[in-house]
């Protein structure tokens, strides 16, 4: 039951593929490799659950703000806070789960090595999807060729389709997009609790049925 509710949360927030899988690897590290008592198995497995939704449901809902954790905060502090939760549950059980110990040490080796390299391409502003691409679906999507300086580089695609500005503007919305941004073109997507994220994408309706869509980091 905990691995089916942490794989739907994850496969909901799947637009940001690096926070879905760190959210998720904790509760199945802990349920298929350290779990031995079904009491302390499912204790220690509803709090990974619950931190897990803290990371999750909030992408899946479309929030975003300083109270959700940043994809910096989740690959470095995320598999930490889990291998001590999973200590304490193995001391509870007084078992051992050395397979399940190897896999939360490798997770926090590539949590590290994984937000040493978001920290670089977030510095050079090195833009990925961020949720944005490939936008909604039912619109017809061409990115164009991105434009890079010294400031990073902006992704653009157009969209075109039936009241595409409006669906547009309503999946950004849905990914998080509700701070205020450059311009009243501009939305953006702010997380973080001490390591801050922010994207922003921008809207130019060209017809009532294309729609150019801009995004950077």
């Amino acid at each position: 039951m905990l691995i089916a509710v942490t794989v739907a949360m994850a496969a909901f927030a799947w637009h940001d593929p690096v926070v879905a899988v760190f959210g998720a690897a904790p509760v199945l590290v802990w349920c298929l490799g350290m779990a031995r008592t079904e009491q302390a198995g499912l204790v220690y497995g509803v709090i990974l659950v619950a931190l897990a939704a803290w990371i999750l449901l909030p992408r899946d809902l479309g929030l975003s703000g300083n109270w959700v954790p940043s994809v910096f905060e989740v690959c470095l502090f995320l598999p930490v806070v889990s291998a001590l939760i999973c200590a304490l549950g193995l001391r509870a059980q007084r078992s051992g789960g050395c397979a399940g110990a190897v896999g939360l040490a490798a997770l926090i080796v590539v949590g590290f090595l994984m937000a040493g390299s978001t920290v670089l391409d977030y510095a050079e502003g090195y833009t990925r999807n961020e949720g944005v691409w490939p936008g909604p679906s039912g619109l017809r999507v061409v990115e164009r060729e991105a434009g890079c300086g010294s400031g990073g580089c902006t992704r653009t695609m157009e969209a075109t389709g039936d009241r595409a500005a409006e669906r547009m503007r309503d999946y950004l919305d849905s990914r998080g997009f509700t701070a205020p941004g450059y311009n009243k073109e501009w939305t953006c997507r702010i997380d973080g609790l001490l390591l801050e994220y922010k994207v922003c994408a921008g809207i130019k309706e060209i017809s009532p049925t294309t729609v150019q869509v801009s995004w950077l980091i």
